[in-house]
């Protein structure tokens, strides 16, 4: 009898165990966006250094070849395109050896086209310091087969790249061959001196002409394609490409149109804009090698009227930009401006190097 009633009951009732649960669903929620906002922040930190090492590897080329790389540049074709110009390689593929990455650098046949089969192993290595860890779209990816890849067996892969030089408000797409012009004809010197930004096609930009302040001139930005379906995040984004979408991209949207601009104009903005995944803006890298994060409300060019399709390859412009003259065709060296009446943004300011805007940190 006594061992009876000295026998202690053991177990939890059920009412116990739902309470227990509860207060461990209760701690879970609590702890959970603790948890997911620290990994954010180190993704982002991570994304900041690689920007940094991007603006370092830009100002050591500067001070060995007296200019930055251009953003894009021709080249000949061969093959079924013999005795066209073609789209080469961007300024990622030409920073390879200030990156400590030499041995791609000694791997592309810079004689010939970035897309044909000689530079297939190129295009198809990701660079992990090019890819902010925020951005969970740059798996290397198996492209149509195409002739302009000179039919690369088994169709040509492509690694993906999570920045792209900054042309600013537009991009000019001129050629390195001077041409004539006359009349409304733009010349080659004036579609160059109508490249506002730190890089743009065959650009050839020097650190003595950033007049508006190194700090406060962008040269690299985010540029990341996850909100892309699968079949355009293969189209977009090519390392080793400097066209307009790919490696060079425009300040004629704000940071993440995407949030702003609904429809297909929206996902075309998108392309050719500065984006992130990170909550609220974008980084980006200064010329002094400063990365700042730029918010996507900060003040712009007004963003919501249609594009205009320049050129399908390089050049999309928005409607708050105008043609002010042409070149030898419909393609080359045609020159912008702001409609008039219209305003460039703080956003806009900051991807000119020359255009004389003062700008403080407290604007963006």
């Amino acid at each position: 009898m006594r061992s009876a009633s000295l026998r202690k009951r053991s177990g939890f009732t059920l009412i116990e165990l739902l309470v227990v649960i509860a207060i461990i669903a209760v701690l879970i929620s609590l702890l959970l966006p603790a948890v997911q906002s620290a990994r954010e922040a180190a993704r982002r930190a991570q994304c900041v250094n690689n920007l940094k090492q991007l603006a370092l590897a830009a100002a050591n080329y500067e001070s060995t070849y007296t200019n930055y790389p251009p953003g894009l540049y021709w080249s000949l074709l061969t093959g079924a395109y013999a005795g066209y110009l073609g789209t080469n390689c961007g300024a990622l593929v030409l920073l390879t050896p200030q990156m400590e990455q030499n041995a791609i650098f000694n791997a592309t046949n810079f004689m010939e086209n970035i897309y044909y089969p000689s530079n297939t192993t190129v295009n198809a290595m990701g660079i992990k310091n090019l890819q902010c860890p925020s951005d969970n779209a740059n798996e290397i990816r198996t492209l149509a087969a195409d002739s302009f890849f000179e039919v690369v067996p088994g169709g040509p892969k492509m690694a993906y790249a999570s920045y792209a030089t900054m042309a600013g408000p537009w991009v000019v797409n001129t050629w390195s061959i001077p041409g004539n012009g006359s009349g409304a004809r733009a010349t080659h010197s004036q579609a160059k001196a109508n490249q506002l930004g730190m890089f743009n096609v065959c650009s050839d930009v020097r650190i003595s002409s950033v007049s508006d302040g190194t700090s406060n001139t962008i040269m690299f930005a985010e540029h990341t394609a996850v909100p892309l379906t699968a079949s355009a995040q293969s189209d977009w984004h090519w390392w080793t490409s400097g066209n307009h979408g790919d490696t060079m991209i425009s300040s004629g949207f704000p940071p993440n149109p995407q949030r702003k601009i609904s429809g297909g104009a929206g996902a075309m903005a998108f392309i050719f804009s500065a984006s992130s995944m990170h909550p609220g803006g974008i980084n980006a890298a200064m010329v002094d090698g400063s990365v700042r994060f730029v918010k996507e409300t900060i003040n712009s060019a007004t963003p919501m009227e249609p594009l205009q399709s320049v050129n399908a390859v390089t050049n999309t412009v928005p409607g708050w930009v105008q043609i002010i003259s042409t070149g030898a065709s419909a393609t080359w060296d045609q020159t912008f401006a702001p409609k008039p009446g219209v305003q460039m943004g703080v956003w806009q300011a900051l991807t000119t190097r020359n255009g004389g805007e003062v700008l403080s940190a407290d604007q963006y």
